[in-house]
This record gives structure tokens, sequence and C-alpha cells, in this order.
């Protein structure tokens, strides 16, 4: 007795615009199973819809892995009381 085992290759699919907002439930539903939608306007792609697994990590990105992050990134330094330093409000004359 053989046993055969398939692989399910993800599919992308193409779409026009108005067909995508008409039916967007049902596309969205194919990328979560795995499949892209390629978008096209007047059948011409201009983006492209793949599942969130297939994308990198961007918060470790080009990192070395012994660094570690311990502060925000993207809030400020200094704090806001402090801002004025920065235009020179404060500064002796």
């Amino acid at each position: 007795m053989a046993i055969f085992m398939a692989t399910l290759k993800a599919m992308t699919h193409t779409v026009n615009i108005a067909v995508l907002k008409n039916s967007l439930s049902e596309f969205l539903g194919k990328v979560q199973a795995g499949d892209s939608i390629l978008v096209c306007s007047r059948n011409k792609p201009v983006a492209k819809i793949i599942p969130l697994a297939s994308l990198p990590n961007r918060s470790t990105e080009g990192f070395d892995p012994a660094v570690k992050i311990l502060a925000d990134l993207e809030g400020p330094v200094i704090p806001p009381e402090d801002w004025g330093i920065l235009a020179g409000a404060d500064s002796p004359r």
C-alpha cells in the first residue's frame, strides 16, 4: 500500500479593485489561508496583499542578537519640560 503526500502551494490570485471591493471578506479569507492577492487597476498591477506571516520581523531586523533594547526608541529622549532648552529659551544672553 502506497501513501501519497501532497503539499499545497500558496496561490496568487489576481483581482481588479472593483471585484476586490465587492468581495473583500472572501479575498481576506484566502490571504489568511496563506494565499496572496495581486491587486490591479484596469488590469495593471498596483499592489500585493500577502499574509503577515511572510513578512520579516521588522522590530529586530538588522540588529545584532546581542543588542538589548532597554527603552522606547520612538518617544522623546528629553522630557517635554526641558524642550525650551533646545530652543535657547533658557540659555544665558
